[in-house]
């Protein structure tokens, strides 16, 4: 029985050393994204973006596809034909942005893409 116990506590003490790193892998081969539009617009920084309440948001870009809430965050997506825009708003205002191609692939710079989305905005119904 004091075997059984040793082993337990062993295997504990041993499961208590694994890290975990995450995967070691990318799904998109670490590739970058290629950005092809037929209207692209004017480049929006990234610097711009950060810091846009919701009125200017929906001002610039339209309405977004996606307006899904994570505890204190909201991820707004935005589509055009040659993108897919995440930005990030907390405390009501936007924090970071984040762009892929078609593809999934990222897309740098993000400017590119915030351009196109604004150019081909949707219209609020």
């Amino acid at each position: 029985m004091k075997r059984a116990y040793g082993a337990f506590a062993l295997a504990l003490l041993l499961g208590g050393c694994v890290t975990d790193s995450g995967p070691g892998y990318s799904l998109t081969g670490g590739e970058n994204g290629v950005f092809r539009s037929a209207n692209p617009g004017r480049a929006i920084p990234v610097s711009q973006i950060k810091g846009m309440d919701e009125h200017q948001l929906l001002a610039t870009f339209g309405a977004p596809q996606l307006d899904r809430k994570d505890a204190s965050t909201r991820v707004l997506r935005y589509q055009s034909d040659a993108c897919t825009l995440f930005v990030f708003v907390s405390a009501n205002q936007a924090q970071y942005a984040d762009a892929y191609d078609p593809q999934l692939r990222p897309l740098s710079p993000i400017d590119q893409c915030a351009g196109s989305v604004a150019a081909q905005k949707r219209r609020v119904a």
